[in-house]
């Protein structure tokens, strides 16, 4: 059996090893981290520094889960979770947004759920099409970043800033691509 030939057992279900699944796991790892985030508002501002973090490891994830998912799956797979990326990235967005909100953060309470409430509804009337989940994801990100900026400005000066800095320059190729063509794409529909 050739080299070539192994991913494409695996992507027929035949014998799935770690490295193969790695991708999904990546993904999945921000369904928790989300939840871990969405359970830390019970703690409050106090637990501000353990979000930033977690975040940006979110972040570090989905930098490399459809990476890793190619690498080992080939160039034109995903894995089982790779369908759901948006979604789960979106999930792990709205987890952050109630944060803030739950915490006191910023964003007032009824705002932050209250964009969250809207932006389900929309989502799940429009059938999770993927330019209304992108048309609410990319505003909350900004606001992320914003409320970031406004709340602590040190430790976005000294760790928000840095991560985004170094996540652009990591994954320029992708998020050129993101712009110039994917969006493009997809709004022009």
């Amino acid at each position: 059996m050739s080299v070539d030939s192994e991913p494409k057992l695996a992507v027929q279900g035949q014998h799935l090893c770690f490295k193969e699944r790695l991708g999904d796991f990546l993904t999945a790892s921000r369904l928790f981290i989300g939840l871990v985030i969405l359970s830390l508002s019970f703690i409050g501002k106090d637990a501000y520094l353990a979000v930033v973090i977690l975040v940006i490891v979110g972040g570090i994830t989905d930098i490399f889960d459809g990476r890793v998912a190619r690498h080992y799956l080939g160039e034109n797979r995903e894995g089982k979770l790779g369908k759901y990326d948006l979604e789960v990235d979106t999930f792990l967005v709205f987890c952050t947004i109630a944060y803030f909100s739950l915490s006191g953060i910023v964003i007032p309470m009824a705002v932050g759920l209250g964009w969250i409430a809207l932006a389900l509804i929309v989502i799940f009337a429009c059938k999770r099409k993927t330019k209304v989940v992108i048309s609410f994801e990319i505003p909350s990100i900004l606001a992320l970043i914003a409320i970031a900026a406004l709340y602590d400005l040190r430790i976005f000066a000294f760790i928000v800033l840095p991560a985004l800095c170094a996540g652009t320059a990591i994954n320029y190729k992708r998020i050129r691509y993101l712009l110039f063509d994917y969006f493009p794409k997809i709004f022009s529909r």
